[in-house]
């Protein structure tokens, strides 16, 4: 029988990794109890087609920056950025979150995406402009999701709205660092990332006390 170490469950049937957390399995194949998922065929073919692109994203990357003259900096970062665009891709695959988690996540990245390339380059107009219109753009939606789903915000995803909201303040600490050619666009984004939290604490202020509640009486 297959065993997973990280979530300490045995499996039977063809399995190589877990269904539920993706790591290898241990032990010895046992034939399953009821008949193979032809469902899973699919997500293992489309894990190793994905395997072997981003392989090929980074050796591209790589080839580009050496032929290029690229800085060993700009090559780690596109390297990091391929990972990263990878690691997204795989959850989706994989664990097929659900619309709202991936949207979440996809901010993440975005921003995570910018960061790296700005590291790269040094180029200040990603500063000045792309960061806080991908943190605007973050806060618009979630502001949107927001009251569309105040119930579920708060019982799945508070968290991930509290990182961007975190990450609205992103672009203030750009400014001062002396890495922007313009501030303004960085303030109008901290001023949305606080506003945003006033109307999720006016709009799910219910929801949150039954959470904290629930959270100290556990």
């Amino acid at each position: 029988m297959m065993h997973c170490d990280r979530c300490q469950l045995d499996f039977t049937g063809q399995l190589d990794h877990c269904p539920l957390c993706g790591s290898a399995l241990k032990g010895t194949p046992v034939p399953a109890v009821f008949p193979e998922n032809e469902w899973a065929r699919p997500k293992k073919l489309a894990r190793r087609s994905l395997i072997a692109l981003t392989l090929v994203g980074l050796a591209l990357v790589i080839f580009a920056g050496v032929l290029g003259g690229a800085s060993i900096v700009t090559i780690v970062a596109g390297c990091a950025a391929v990972l990263i665009s990878y690691v997204f891709v795989r959850n989706v695959v994989v664990h097929s979150p659900s619309f709202l988690r991936m949207v979440q996540r996809y901010f993440l990245v975005l921003i995570a995406l910018a960061l790296l390339f700005l590291l790269a380059t040094g180029d200040r107009s990603v500063a000045t402009y792309v960061v806080p219109a991908i943190s605007a753009i973050a806060l618009l939606v979630n502001g949107v999701l927001v009251v569309l789903f105040r119930n579920t915000f708060v019982q799945g995803y508070a968290k991930y709205l509290l990182y961007e909201l975190v990450l609205g303040l992103v672009p203030l600490a750009l400014v001062a660092a002396g890495m922007t050619t313009w501030a303004v666009p960085s303030i109008i984004t901290a001023i949305g990332a606080l506003l945003l939290l006033v109307l999720m604490l006016t709009l799910t202020r219910r929801q949150l006390a039954d959470e904290l509640r629930k959270l100290f009486h556990a």
